[in-house]
């Protein structure tokens, strides 16, 4: 170590000697090699498991590392050894992440505001990792990726620099670079006694997961060590492991941290849905109303505070869910539902219990335990009778985002991933408060059926894990289908709401043709209780009414009677039924 410290900070003198004794051309040609160590250092003890062989101290803790040899017959005379850069950093003084954990790690910050749930997991936590005897880690295990890591800053707050390590960036690595990797954590852990914070919420590599991985770094972590998991691990460790769940703040917690950080008095009736339908930490509260007062001035009215605090926190939930779904645009509203009257009533009921689910669940005590509040909803019915359109009136009502769920995108071939990737749709959906709509959900929440072989255990695994996560769901969850029989029987009874649509009558068909048309045009030549006879569904008439004004731009016409009966004909044959 001493020889190699010396050849970086007196490069030319040391070059200068190790060409001689290596009898090199030129002052710059020398570099140390293990046969110099030996010959320079003839005191020292060179016969324990070879100084420079694999497991030694100076390579299993990555304190050297050698060149390329010019001769591999004469390995140590002309193999170049130099110091690691993370071991010359250290010897530097450098108080940086060493250079080779940089991509993979990064300080942990201190930890953030608390909620009294998460206070209680603290103190548990603390009193695990303080016991004498076998090292111990904590599992911190949980949605909510923010509090958990201010929770671990809290915990590890007096034990020095704690680094966070990314556990799923680490697994894309080469199993050379891994290997080098974790012979620095192990380097790192010794020299700078720095506590470790494995994170192991992001996303393994498809085919992968990350549990052993986890595993080998506990084994090479020093020190207390707390893990940070979207659910519980199954490890295999030395270590005495301890699992917490952290919950997220309950909604009074929340709605008291809104009032506060947005100077509002009382608990309007605003403010209590803004508790109740977005699921944040405290610290995520914090930023978002600063943000939403940010561009009011210092009088603003509470109302508009809380309006402004409302679209902050869904901007930031269409952040949160990315590529997970697909955001539709919501633009109709409950004048654009033409729907029997004990079906509108329906969809009322539905938008009247998101809105008071806290009032019911806390204040009336109606609170299902270890079960979430969810509302599932199921429309059932033709296609165009205007499920989907009752989706997004939904959603506009309660000024939510309406998320589609692709499921072509979610399904995927290796066992496990599509459960990994509907749990982030889920959880995403649980903190940011929005609508999920499972199009075609037969395809996925389908009877179970007998099994026969791997795939159908598979199968069955996919929808028993869909009805869990269901119904520990926290948000409304619309699911649409052409075929209601074959959706399974457990999974109807955890829906809250079934409404069979149902094709239009002759006088809801003729609001529908009404209604499709644009009230820029001019349809005083159309005679609509004579379309109102054609048995076609609202989203079939919205098709012919598009057909009907491209054709009349295209001719150069106005429209008509022959123009919006020929687009209608083309409507049948489409459907492949007779025209009349």
């Amino acid at each position: 170590m001493a020889l190699a410290l010396a050849t970086e900070l007196y490069p030319e003198r040391m070059l200068a000697a190790c060409g001689t004794a290596l009898q090199l051309d030129g002052p710059y040609t020398g570099f140390l090699t293990p046969s110099l160590c030996r010959r320079w250092l003839p005191g020292a003890d060179w016969t324990e498991m070879g100084a420079f062989q694999a497991g030694s101290a100076l390579t299993r803790y990555h304190l050297i590392e050698f060149g390329q040899s010019v001769n591999s017959s004469v390995l140590e005379s002309l193999t170049p050894l130099r110091l690691t850069a993370g071991a010359l950093a250290f010897l530097r003084g450098d108080e940086g992440v060493a250079l080779e954990l940089r991509s993979v790690t990064q300080p942990l910050g201190a930890g953030g505001l608390l909620s009294d749930s998460q206070e209680q997991t603290l103190q548990t936590a603390s009193k695990h990792l303080s016991r004498q005897g076998n090292e111990r880690a904590a599992l911190l295990y949980g949605s909510q990726v923010q509090a958990m890591r201010s929770l671990a800053g809290h915990l590890l707050a007096g034990s020095g620099r704690t680094l966070l390590l990314d556990v799923a960036a680490l697994a894309t690595r080469s199993p050379e670079a891994l290997d080098v990797t974790l012979r620095a954590l192990d380097r790192e852990g010794r020299v700078t006694a720095a506590p470790l914070v494995l994170d192991v919420t992001g996303d393994a590599p498809e085919g992968q997961t990350l549990d052993d991985l986890t595993t080998r770094l506990l084994g090479v972590a020093t020190g207390p060590c707390v893990i940070l998991a979207p659910e519980p691990l199954p490890l295999d460790s030395a270590r005495a492991l301890l699992p917490l769940e952290v919950t997220a703040p309950t909604s009074a917690e929340q709605r008291e941290r809104w009032g506060q950080a947005l100077g509002v008095s009382g608990e309007p009736p605003l403010l209590r849905q803004l508790g109740d339908q977005y699921q944040l930490s405290l610290e995520r509260i914090d930023t978002l109303a600063r943000e939403a007062r940010a561009a009011l001035p210092g009088n603003a009215a509470h109302q508009t505070r809380i309006e402004r605090a409302w679209e902050a926190a869904k901007t930031a939930n269409r952040r949160l869910m990315g590529s997970l779904a697909q955001r539709i645009e919501t633009r109709a509203g409950w004048d654009d539902l033409i729907l029997p009257p004990a079906d509108r009533a329906a969809l009322e009921q539905i938008a009247a219990h998101v809105r008071h689910r806290s009032q019911v669940y806390e204040d009336m005590g109606m609170a299902r335990p270890g079960r979430g509040r969810s509302i599932a909803a199921l429309f059932s019915g033709p296609s165009g009778t205007g499920k989907t359109l009752s989706a997004e009136v939904l959603a506009r009502d309660l000024n939510l985002d309406l998320y589609r769920v692709d499921l072509s995108s979610t399904v995927s071939k290796y066992i496990g991933e599509t459960e990994k990737n509907l749990k982030k749709i889920f959880d995403a959906a649980d903190q940011g408060g929005c609508v999920l709509l499972f199009d075609e959900a037969d395809s996925v929440f389908g009877k179970r059926g007998e099994v026969r072989d791997s795939n159908d255990r598979y199968a069955n695994v996919q929808v028993n894990y869909l009805l869990q996560r269901l119904e520990s769901f926290n948000g409304l969850a619309v699911l649409t289908t052409n075929m209601e029989s074959s959706m399974d029987v457990a999974f109807m009874r955890r829906l809250q709401f079934v409404i069979n649509f149902r094709a239009p009558q002759a006088q809801e068909r003729e609001r529908l043709w009404r209604g499709a048309f644009p009230r820029t045009l001019d349809t005083s030549m159309l005679d609509f209780p004579r379309l109102a006879a054609a048995d076609v569904a609202g989203g079939n008439i919205r098709s012919v009414v598009m057909n009907t004004v491209f054709m009349a731009v295209a001719r150069g016409v106005p429209l008509s009677q022959p123009l919006v009966e020929e687009a209608l004909h083309l409507e049948y044959r489409k459907l492949g039924r007779l025209v009349l």
